[in-house]
């Protein structure tokens, strides 16, 4: 995108969401199982999670496209659903770019923009500044099937932010371009957002797509939002085992906590806490690929390696019970079947309870989060939601 894309301040004009308590069933199966989520003015949210967790039937709830059974949406001080108000998607401003754009293929560019806008306003006018912000000047005439992948992304952005919306929605806006045309038109779209100011929330199942554009990310699982936070907060202090394993390449260690509480032994050694663990817990830390380093020597085995590139990762055999994935820039420095020394460098590590004390406490949980809520997470893991009904993943 050029520097001439209109700006806005995000902080004036642009429209907070609050969604409280959404539950929704299909078929007597749970969707979304008490779902809770407040967007700020101006910023981009990420939903993520796999296929079937919720996240694009939240989205259609807040776009006015599904009804829940229960909760409430609200952009500004406006409530557009809840038991006894269901405001029509039409008259809700929120803008929304579906997963296959659904474009109008009949329709020329400049037509398909202008579908749905009010003939109150001047139609030929918001056309033209739509089409200018995506970069589609002089375009107006051609019809979708004479433009590229990335061309009728944005004309389906182009017609979604036409009508001035409070809310701009996305369903999987990258899924249909192939990967070298997936990074420029994100970083495109990524600039062309900020620069707008519009609140935003997309879905995406990509980690890396969220992390890049997500202000904060909500990860879902099995109707249920997990953690929202900043990336690397989500990534660093995952709120749960799943999490961790979800957002990033993660080796989880068997560790019993010594002396104080303030260290985990483990099969790497003695790791730092990010908590202080009651002293004799068994538990797992979370270590992180790029967090271990190799060196020549040593009792573990290099017994694959994968090289990127830009990165080379080592699948490395410590001992009977434990093989981590470490990762290192540049090229491979070792071979298969190289013996090395593994050395921790990164931070103080989260621990996940998977066991118990002599005297029976649960360990603990990570920070910010209650054992409760971390045990809940394992039951929805089982199969189980948090108070021991039966889940249907959908």
């Amino acid at each position: 995108m050029n520097d001439s894309v209109p700006t806005a301040d995000p902080t004036n004009g642009a429209a907070p969401i609050r969604v409280r308590d959404i539950t929704k069933s299909f078929g007597g199966g749970p969707v979304l199982a008490g779902v809770s989520l407040d967007v700020s003015p101006g910023e981009l949210v990420a939903l993520l999670g796999p296929s079937g967790c919720g996240k694009t039937t939240l989205l259609r709830i807040i776009a006015g496209l599904e009804v829940p059974d229960t909760g409430e949406v609200m952009v500004r001080d406006t409530v557009l659903t809840s038991a006894s108000v269901n405001v029509a998607p039409e008259r809700r401003q929120v803008g929304m770019v579906f997963q296959d754009w659904a474009l109008f293929p009949h329709l020329t560019v400049a037509k398909n923009v202008a579908y749905g806008l009010s003939r109150e306003v001047n139609r030929t006018e918001r056309v033209r500044d739509a089409l200018a912000m995506v970069e589609l000047d002089g375009l107006d005439d051609r019809l979708p099937s004479t433009l590229s992948g990335g061309q009728q992304q944005r004309v389906a952005l182009a017609r979604a932010i036409a009508p001035q919306p409070d809310v701009l929605l996305l369903d999987e806006p990258f899924s249909n371009l192939d990967t070298a045309l997936r990074v420029q038109v994100r970083a495109d779209l990524h600039r062309l957002l900020i620069d707008l100011g519009i609140t935003t929330v997309f879905v995406t199942h990509d980690q890396e797509e969220a992390f890049i554009l997500g202000d904060r990310v909500a990860v879902m699982n099995a109707g249920h939002v997990l953690q929202a936070a900043a990336p690397a907060e989500i990534y660093r202090h995952p709120v749960d085992r799943w999490v961790a394993g979800f957002v990033g390449e993660a080796n989880f260690l068997a560790a019993v906590a010594t002396g104080t509480g303030t260290s985990a032994s483990t099969s790497l050694g003695p790791l730092p806490l990010v908590e202080p663990v009651d002293a004799g817990t068994s538990f797992e830390v979370l270590v992180r690929p790029e967090d271990l380093d190799l060196e020549p020597g040593g009792d573990a085995v290099v017994e694959l390696i994968e090289f990127y590139g830009h990165d080379t990762v080592y699948v490395v055999h410590v001992d009977d019970a434990t093989t981590v994935r470490v990762r290192a820039g540049a090229a491979p420095r070792f071979g298969r079947r190289d013996q090395v020394a593994l050395r921790y460098t990164g931070p103080a590590v989260v621990a996940y309870g998977t066991g118990e004390t002599a005297n029976g406490s649960i360990a603990a949980a990570p920070p910010g989060a209650s054992t409760a809520a971390v045990t809940g997470v394992h039951a929805v893991e089982a199969g189980l939601d948090p108070g021991g009904e039966a889940i249907t993943d959908r």
